[in-house]
């Protein structure tokens, strides 16, 4: 997937956020309004009414309204689909979001990423439902994504957001853009009673397959981690959503 450029204008733009449209697969003239770009269930992607240099500097009535108290340096970036979903308990509706949308989201928010300068963080790549804590920004009670309708063991707005920003590290790194099916780590673990704790120290801390091996993914600074083992300067470290693989020591603080 590639953005037009031509839907990329010169901008400052501090985050991307993630959301689904609560309606059908098709992106319907208040998705446009509302979102810059939006994503149909066979991955088609459509552009909204609204330049993201709008979000710039939002004038009132004139930019994509799309996260509450949170448009400015925002890129709305949307799903369509989830029309009568419910959290609790969990039902997809009858427009549950696809594999394919996650997939091509994946794809956009590195396009948006690599063009306006994004670092991929908890505070600045996000979807809704992780605003209000990442942010400190109230939403009354998003949920976009807490679930995954094509994944449904998957659960937790972190657990979701941290699978979406290791993949589009990867993605940007220009790694191929892996299903959710296939952690972006070999393997997951579950916690231990002996383990370390640690936090990484790096803007961007690369997270490998093996001591000094194929990058996976990465974590951004400050991101909590357990340490599970050691080998020469490498820590083997699971992250908050469950994954294992391989840090460098020197940039990993111990607490």
């Amino acid at each position: 997937m590639t953005i037009p450029a031509s839907w990329m204008p010169a901008a400052k733009m501090a985050r991307v956020i993630c959301h689904w449209s609560a309606g059908r697969h098709e992106a319907s003239s208040v998705d446009r309004q509302h979102y810059h770009l939006i994503i149909e269930d066979d991955g088609n992607l459509v552009r909204g009414d609204l330049s993201i240099k709008a979000n710039e500097a939002p004038i009132r009535g004139n930019y994509a309204a799309h996260t509450l108290g949170t448009n400015t340096g925002s890129i709305g970036v949307a799903l369509a689909c989830m029309v009568g979903a419910i959290e609790n308990p969990f039902r997809a509706g009858v427009a549950p979001m696809t594999a394919t949308q996650w997939e091509t989201l994946i794809e956009v928010v590195a396009d948006l990423c690599r063009r306006y300068g994004i670092e991929p963080t908890p505070t600045t790549v996000l979807s809704h439902a992780e605003v209000q804590a990442n942010l400190g920004n109230r939403q009354r009670g998003k949920w976009d994504f807490t679930r995954l309708a094509f994944d449904p063991d998957i659960v937790g707005a972190c657990t979701i957001g941290d699978r979406l920003r290791m993949a589009v590290g990867i993605a940007m790194a220009g790694g191929a853009v892996r299903a959710i099916e296939e952690p972006a780590a070999a393997e997951t673990g579950a916690p231990g009673d002996m383990e370390l704790r640690g936090a990484t120290t790096a803007g961007w801390l690369n997270f490998r397959r093996a001591p000094d091996g194929e990058i996976i993914g990465g974590l951004p600074r400050g991101t909590a981690i357990a340490i599970v083992d050691s080998d020469d300067g490498w820590y083997r470290a699971r992250t908050p959503g469950g994954h294992l693989g391989w840090v460098s020591a020197r940039y990993v603080s111990l607490t």
